[in-house]
């Protein structure tokens, strides 16, 4: 899998977590670094695997300003998978008070391999409430040579006698273009193309998730024939949806008066099978970004730190053309076409129908 085949050995391989990375540095500089930590933040966004690389350098025999060498015994082990002193634990399985007092009978014992014995607990706030309390009686006196790394993309459900006795580092979620940036590096290592306006898509589905990103990445490139380029119009297909270029097709129909295109236009894609719920979603997208760069022209720096070029062109382009009074109230049309088809309509198309109706009027 992309995930596990291209997941981050080193610190500088991390993405988007600088602020995290550096401070997990500066506490590898201490004689006595901290006994336990919590990174907190949402899923795919790197908490595991920063946790893996600073076992993996706490351990290491020669780091190098903060990143583990690679060369060493240590090092060799961790990238076989057989450091045993490193204990991960899935608490969404491992839950109980039982779980706990498991790995408090095997945290007396010195580490076998290496310097430290890491203890990486993931999903940490599915413990019961007996087993945080259990836990944190091992936080509250350790020995010298545990570390434990909690991993919660729930903070507010863990203990806050737990919070007080461990290192908070938060995980942001990752930039689009950081995770496209990504995205073609495993594109030219597996040796295929993609074009960016894919990437983008495939990056905006994520959400903010790389591992989401890269699962869904390699899922679409499956179904690729031999040799094929990846595109925009391929992964909208893949993923159920239009492409942006094509709402931005749609909106700039409408914004050149034209009725009767338009009307074509979402008969088309209704015949073609595209959900119309999401259509009308991507539609009160655009228009909200149309709204903001008319406020704010700066807005559109942000923009192009989100999107491919051409599309920031064609956005800018639409924003001349239609008057704020127009944007908001195709707003509001396609809003409330958005509720009444949630309604399930017996004519599916006549509430986006409808709304045009009422905007040319």
């Amino acid at each position: 899998m992309f995930y596990h085949k291209y997941r981050p050995q080193f610190f500088k391989e991390v993405i988007g977590q600088e602020i995290v990375v550096k401070v997990l540095k500066n506490f590898l500089k201490k004689d006595k670094p901290p006994h336990a930590y919590l990174f907190a933040g949402e899923r795919g966004t790197g908490k595991t695997s920063v946790a893996r690389i600073y076992a993996k350098a706490l351990n290491c025999l020669n780091r190098i300003d903060g990143e583990p060498c690679g060369k060493c015994r240590i090092c060799n082990l961790f990238e076989e998978n057989k450091f045993l002193d490193l204990i991960e634990i899935d608490a969404a399985s491992y839950r109980k008070i039982e779980d706990v007092r498991n790995i408090q009978e095997h945290i007396g014992f010195k580490p076998i391999q290496g310097r430290y014995k890491v203890f990486i607990i993931d999903e940490s706030h599915s413990l019961t409430e007996e087993a945080s309390n259990a836990l944190l009686k091992t936080l509250e006196e350790p020995p010298l040579h545990a570390i434990f790394i909690l991993a919660t993309t729930e903070p507010d459900r863990i203990l806050s006698t737990i919070h007080s006795r461990v290192q908070r580092l938060d995980f942001k979620r990752i930039g689009a273009p950081q995770i496209v940036e990504k995205l073609k590096f495993i594109s030219a290592k597996e040796g295929f193309e993609a074009d960016d306006e894919s990437l983008y898509l495939i990056a905006e589905e994520a959400n903010g998730s790389l591992r989401d990103a890269e699962t869904l990445f390699e899922r679409i490139v499956l179904a690729l024939d031999k040799g094929q380029k990846l595109t925009e119009d391929f992964v909208a297909e893949f993923l159920g949806y239009l492409s942006l270029n094509r709402v931005l097709d749609f909106l700039e129909i409408i914004a050149k008066d034209d009725l009767k295109k338009s009307l074509d236009f979402v008969l088309r894609i209704y015949s073609e099978g595209y959900d119309l719920e999401l259509f009308l979603k991507k539609i009160l997208k655009v228009l909200r970004q149309l709204l903001l760069v008319k406020i704010n022209p700066d807005y559109l720096k942000h923009l192009n730190s989100e999107n491919p070029k051409e599309i920031i062109k064609r956005i800018e382009k639409l924003a001349e053309d239609l008057e704020i009074s127009k944007i908001k109230k195709l707003n509001n049309l396609f809003f409330e076409a958005s509720l009444n088809l949630k309604k399930d309509p017996p004519l599916p198309l006549f509430p986006i129908e409808l709304a045009i109706f009422q905007y040319f009027e």
